[in-house]
C-alpha cells in the first residue's frame, strides 16, 4: 500500500518529444586512486593513503500530513558490538575509523597467535561498524573510505584463512552483506558525481529555482532516509524516494537543467541526472526507457524517461532523488514546489538523516 499520495493533471501531447541539445557539454570528471606502493600490507596502504503551461500540477501540498495521514517514520535497529558513535560523523569517517582500528587490533592478535579468541571480536566489531556507518547517508567525500573498506576486508580476510586464524562461522556471509551494503552507497555516489556533478555551473533560467513533481501522480511507496532494504530487510540508507508508478508513465524533469548523465548505472539500472545549476541535481533512476542524451537542454516539464524496473528493482517505480553543491542528498519531497535555497536550510539532508 502506499505512504501518501498526490495527483498531477496529464500533460499535453506535444510535450512527448526529445529534449533539445544544448551548445556546450559538460566534460568528463575522473576519478583516481592513488597507488600504495611502498605500504607494508594493503589494509594500512588503505587505511593511511589519504513549453506547455497547465492550469495546475501536482504539488507537495496535495498529500495529507498531520491528523489526516503523517508520514512515515524510519526505524532504526542498533547492533550490540558497535561502540558508540559521533552523531555527526558522516558514513566516511566512520568507515575510516572503524578500518584504523581493525588494523592496529590484528597487529596485536598476530602477536597473540591464530588461535586467539581475538580474531573473532576483530572481525565481528569492524563488520558491525561498518554496517552501522552504511545506514548513514554518504556525501561526495566518502567514496574513497566505501573503496578502501571493500578492498581492505576482502583481502585481510584471505590473509586471515591463510594463516589459520580463529574466525567466526559466519564471517564470509556476513563480510558478503556488508559488502553489497558498501556497493549499493559506491553506486549511489557515483551517481551523485556524473561528469560535472561538483563543478559550479551558472543557472540556466533567472529566479529562484523550485522542483516540480517528476510524475503525474505521486504514490509515495519507501521515503527518504533509513528504511529497511525490500530485499535483505537490513536497514540501509535511503538516498531518495520511491514513487509507485506503472510501468511506461512518463518521467518528466523537474526543473531546466542539462542532461549530464543517461545511461546505465548499476543497480539503479536506466538513469539520469539532470544539473540544475550552481550545483543542484535531480537523480532518476529505473527507468524503462531514456529519452534523452547526455548535453541535452531539458526545460521543466519535458519528457526524459518512462518508470520501469531496470537494475536492483521490487517492481515498477521511479527513484526520484536531489543532490546539493557538496554532493549531499537532500530530502527531495520537503524540497517540491519552493523556493529551493530558501528551504535547503530547513530540508532534512545528509546529516540529518544519521
Amino acid at each position: 500500500m502506499p505512504l501518501f499520495e498526490s495527483r498531477r493533471p496529464p500533460r499535453d501531447a506535444h510535450r512527448d518529444t526529445p529534449t533539445r541539445t544544448a551548445r556546450g557539454r559538460y566534460a568528463a570528471g575522473v576519478f583516481c586512486l592513488r597507488s600504495f606502493l611502498g605500504a607494508t600490507s594493503v589494509a594500512a596502504a588503505l587505511v593511511t593513503t589519504p513549453g506547455c503551461s497547465l492550469s495546475r500540477r501536482a504539488t507537495w501540498s496535495d498529500v495529507p500530513f498531520g491528523d489526516d495521514a503523517a508520514p512515515p517514520v524510519a526505524t532504526t535497529t542498533k547492533t550490540k558490538t558497535v561502540a558508540k558513535t559521533d552523531p555527526g560523523a558522516t558514513a566516511g569517517v566512520l568507515i575510516d575509523q572503524a578500518l584504523v582500528a581493525f588494523t592496529s587490533e590484528r597487529a596485536r592478535a598476530r602477536q597473540q597467535g591464530p588461535t586467539s579468541p581475538l580474531w573473532q571480536r576483530i572481525w565481528l566489531t569492524t563488520l558491525a561498524a561498518i554496517d552501522d556507518a552504511v545506514t548513514r547517508a554518504p556525501i561526495a567525500s566518502d567514496l574513497g573510505a566505501f573503496v578502501r573498506a571493500r578492498v581492505t576486508l576482502e583481502v585481510e580476510l584471505q590473509a586471515d584463512k591463510g594463516r589459520d586464524a580463529l574466525l567466526p562461522d559466519d564471517v564470509e556471509r556476513r563480510l558478503a552483506s556488508t559488502l553489497m551494503a558498501v556497493d549499493e552507497s559506491v553506486q549511489e555516489l557515483r551517481a551523485a558525481n556524473a561528469p560535472g556533478t561538483l563543478a559550479p555551473s551558472p543557472r540556466l533560467e533567472e529566479g529562484e529555482l523550485v522542483l516540480r513533481a517528476p510524475l503525474s501522480r505521486l504514490v509515495v511507496s519507501s521515503p527518504f532516509g533509513r528504511r529497511r532494504d525490500p530485499f535483505t530487510s537490513i536497514v540501509r540508507y535511503h538516498s531518495g524516494v520511491d514513487l509507485d508508478a506503472v510501468s511506461g508513465a512518463s518521467v518528466f524533469t523537474s526543473a531546466t537543467g542539462i542532461i549530464v548523465y543517461a545511461g546505465l548505472q548499476g543497480g539503479y539500472g536506466r538513469y539520469i541526472v539532470v544539473d540544475h545549476g550552481e550545483g543542484v541535481r535531480t537523480h532518476y533512476a529505473h527507468l524503462s526507457k531514456i529519452n534523452t542524451e547526455v548535453g541535452a537542454l531539458v526545460i521543466e516539464g519535458d519528457v526524459i524517461g518512462s518508470v520501469g524496473s531496470t537494475g536492483r528493482s521490487t517492481g515498477p517505480h521511479l527513484h526520484f532523488a536531489v543532490t546539493d553543491n557538496v554532493g549531499a542528498f537532500l530530502d527531495p519531497l520537503a524540497l517540491l514546489d519552493l523556493p529551493f535555497h530558501q528551504m535547503t536550510g530547513q530540508v532534512p539532508t545528509s546529516a540529518d538523516r544519521m
